[in-house]
């Protein structure tokens, strides 16, 4: 099955304005991610980071490392898979390159807001219809971080992980689990759930368009959904397993499932905290918060989420700095593809 263009508001066919949307954003990025990382200094001494940081295990380190491949491959294959449901089958070399682009623009805009620019960068595909699949790709993100989100903030307390600022009953608890069940549902019948919000949003002026973009989601079968789901669930359970590996390497043994999700509590507030470059200082915030819940000593989790960032976001993100000509020449031909 396809997606096609005329779906998706004609909103997506203007091109950017690159001082409006570029210069102004990145220096409250720059200041947001100096005072994220200021507020982070008052919590941990970055003397006791860097130590840490040379005395880590090199093998703990170097099997991290090794899982970069095979979840780049994960992630890489999802984009691949749904930029081929395009009604016009996309060139190899921009699923590749638009591929690494996103990882760039995503660093460099808060939230990784900029990862949706990526289908803009498949070049024979309608602006419209690449819009449709980045925000198909992204959501099987979303879906997974913050479906699991919820389901670990409801088992943890159970698994020996105490913090203060999550003290609740089993009546909370419950809630939290059955709010994730319903946004990984999300992930596996997403065509009856675009077109039941399709309906209620078309039914009013504003919603025309959403209804419209919607559409082009009511489509895809069950067999698709769970490949998409299944992909960015494991690409998820990697950079899960790389933190608890760097964790070891620094000497921090703690119990693995009830790590695994404090772990991955850590990506799920972080995902939804969107103020600095890749989340740099965010990220390093939420890990100290999250993973206190099972003892662990603050600079240890400030230095195994530096690591982690250094390897699955700066990494790719360096690797997409050599596709950047395209951002500057993308508006070639812009009033073809927008048809």
């Amino acid at each position: 099955m396809t997606i096609h263009s005329h779906t998706i508001s004609n909103t997506a066919s203007q091109p950017l304005d690159k001082k409006s949307c570029w210069s102004v954003p990145r220096w409250l990025k720059l200041a947001a991610t100096l005072g994220v990382l200021l507020l982070l200094s008052s919590q941990v001494r970055w003397r006791e980071v860097l130590n840490v940081l040379s005395t880590a295990n090199a093998l703990g380190v170097l099997a991290a490392v090794v899982l970069w491949l095979p979840n780049q491959w994960l992630q890489y294959a999802r984009w691949k898979f749904i930029a081929q449901r395009a009604a016009i089958e996309p060139l190899n070399s921009d699923v590749r390159e638009s591929y690494w682009l996103g990882h760039t623009l995503g660093f460099i805009t808060p939230g990784r807001i900029g990862s949706y620019g990526r289908g803009l960068f498949l070049s024979n595909i309608p602006l419209g219809e690449a819009t449709a699949l980045t925000v198909l790709e992204r959501s099987y993100s979303a879906i997974t971080v913050n479906g699991l989100g919820f389901i670990a903030l409801a088992v943890l307390p159970s698994l020996g992980w105490h913090t203060a600022w999550a003290d609740w009953g089993n009546g909370v608890s419950a809630v939290l689990f059955l709010v994730g069940l319903i946004v990984l549902s999300a992930g596996v019948f997403p065509g009856q759930i675009a077109h039941a919000i399709s309906r209620f949003a078309g039914q009013r002026m504003w919603g025309k368009g959403v209804a419209k973009s919607l559409d082009a989601l009511s489509d895809i079968q069950l067999g698709s959904s769970v490949l998409y789901l299944g992909l960015a669930s494991a690409s998820l359970a990697v950079s899960l397993v790389q933190f608890l590996l760097i964790l070891n390497a620094l000497g921090i043994v703690i119990p693995v499932v009830a790590g695994l999700l404090a772990i991955h509590l850590n990506f799920f507030l972080k995902g939804n905290i969107p103020l600095t470059l890749g989340n740099l200082g965010v990220g390093e915030w939420t890990a100290l918060l999250c993973l206190r819940g099972l003892g662990v000593p603050d600079h240890m989790a400030v230095a195994a989420s530096l690591m982690l960032f250094s390897l699955n976001v700066a990494i790719p993100a360096l690797i997409g700095v050599r596709y950047m000509k395209r951002v500057f020449n993308i508006h070639h031909g812009w009033s073809n593809r927008a048809q």
